[in-house]
């Protein structure tokens, strides 16, 4: 071929070429900014599924992931929401404000119930206590582990009990089961009586020391024998009798045997020999009455003296 005609056919194709490309480009899918050359906004119409774990908010922005927690913890009860219980100055036992002095049902401590025997129970001072026995039932011992322990007839009353630890009172009983009673010289339980004697008023007793001091009376014993103060089950008064001559006798006669002036009662006395109580001997000579504890001086006053032996006055004791 020649030159010329060479020219002509490339001429000729140069158009096509060019035409080609702009065709090409005519039918290809317009590129969005920013995505891959070749990559068709078509090929990306599906929707990727969102993020299980993603919550959009309502700004558009990503919201904190929302997934169910997973616990350990024991299910929660009913109530737990309530505020704790305020209880001072009580003590909380379970859901109760209590008491632990008073309340039976908690005494001393939580849960500690009293029960006691044939009787309703009661707490004191935090320990167990009858609260009130049953119809016919008494507490006769203070013992509340034994509870309302004697069952009485109407009318019946409970008779003394002794315990080792009980304190000993002035009534005439053993109350700490010791063999004695209203032993340790209890104050105002018993009073000594003391013995003096004079050459013209004969034998004379009293509860004053001064007063057997007194005139021409010399003591013989002080506290020669002991009384109780006050009345009691068992005792009766033991009056001072003045007679005309000035001498006196002693008696449990109110009226002083009609044969006297009381002047009150030196004590009391005992009608049997009780809590220990020996006998008081009475006796008279010579005008004089005489008083002893004393077997041997009873028996020589009678024997030397010439007194006459008349009675047992009373119970007496020798100590306070």
């Amino acid at each position: 071929m020649s030159v010329r005609a060479c020219l002509a056919a490339l001429a000729l194709a140069l158009p096509a070429c060019a035409g080609g490309e702009a065709a090409t480009e005519s039918s290809s899918a317009t590129v969005s900014p920013g995505t891959a050359p070749g990559t068709s906004d078509a090929a990306d119409t599906t929707t990727a599924a969102p993020d299980s774990t993603t919550d959009v908010g309502t700004t558009g922005d990503p919201a904190t992931t929302d997934v169910a927690p997973t616990s350990t913890a024991e299910p929660v009860t009913a109530g737990s929401d309530d505020p704790p219980l305020e209880c001072d100055p009580l003590t909380i036992c379970g859901v109760q404000c209590v008491d632990l002095a008073t309340d039976p049902a908690n005494c001393g401590q939580c849960g500690v119930s009293c029960v006691i025997p044939q009787a309703t129970a009661a707490c004191s001072a935090s320990a167990c206590a009858i609260g009130k026995c049953d119809d016919g039932w008494f507490d006769c011992d203070d013992d509340p582990n034994n509870g309302c322990e004697q069952q009485l007839a109407p009318g019946q009353m409970c008779g003394l009990v002794c315990k080792p630890d009980k304190p000993e009172l002035c009534n005439l009983f053993d109350d700490n089961c010791d063999g004695q009673c209203d032993e340790g010289a209890l104050p105002g339980c018993r009073v000594g009586v003391h013995r003096a004697a004079s050459p013209t008023l004969g034998h004379f007793y009293t509860v004053d020391a001064a007063e057997a001091m007194s005139g021409d009376f010399v003591p013989e014993f002080l506290n020669f024998y002991y009384l109780y103060a006050a009345p009691g089950a068992g005792l009766v008064p033991f009056y001072r009798c003045l007679k005309g001559d000035g001498r006196r006798f002693y008696t449990t006669s109110g009226t002083c045997e009609n044969a006297a002036t009381p002047e009150g009662a030196l004590g009391h006395i005992a009608t049997d020999p009780q809590c220990g109580a020996v006998p008081l001997f009475r006796l008279y000579g010579s005008g004089d009455h005489f008083y002893t504890t004393s077997e041997a001086e009873r028996d020589n006053a009678v024997a030397m003296f010439g007194y006459q032996y008349e009675a047992v006055a009373g119970y007496v004791w020798a100590a306070p």
